[in-house]
């Protein structure tokens, strides 16, 4: 068994606010070939994750926000948005799913957020993600 406490989170947090990206991550799973990865992603207001898809069959990605506010922007291939929404804390949505190739990304706009995310694995560095060329 493996408890996430309230340490666990604010260590979290603490190590998002001295991240030049304004994030980072607690795995739960214990190796990166485990079927399903799971981790907890703290970030702080400002944090953007750039426009990317996952070109593999297997690499749908789920998040469900723990606390606060993220905005998600689905976009076309040559970056423009094709739909921004609002995920978190008192907003209609709280969980999304992406399919392999849904074009997305993700800006913090509360102060802080906590996200669970869950996809499947193994996770390979070199294929996690395509940036957009722009």
């Amino acid at each position: 068994m493996r408890k996430v406490d309230k340490f666990n989170i604010e260590s979290l947090f603490e190590k998002a606010s001295n991240s030049s990206r304004k994030r980072a991550h607690l795995n739960l799973h214990t190796s990166f070939e485990d079927k399903v990865q799971r981790l907890y992603i703290a970030l702080i207001k400002g944090s953007y994750v750039e426009p990317h898809f996952h070109e593999q069959e297997h690499q749908w990605e789920m998040f469900v926000v723990q606390s606060g506010v993220l905005k998600v922007t689905l976009h076309n291939p040559d970056s423009s948005s094709i739909t921004s929404f609002l995920i978190g804390d008192e907003q209609d949505v709280h969980a999304v799913q992406f399919n392999p190739g849904d074009i997305h990304s993700v800006e913090c706009i509360s102060d802080r957020a906590l996200i669970l995310e869950i996809k499947e694995g193994p996770f390979i560095e070199e294929q996690a993600k395509t940036l957009l060329k722009l």
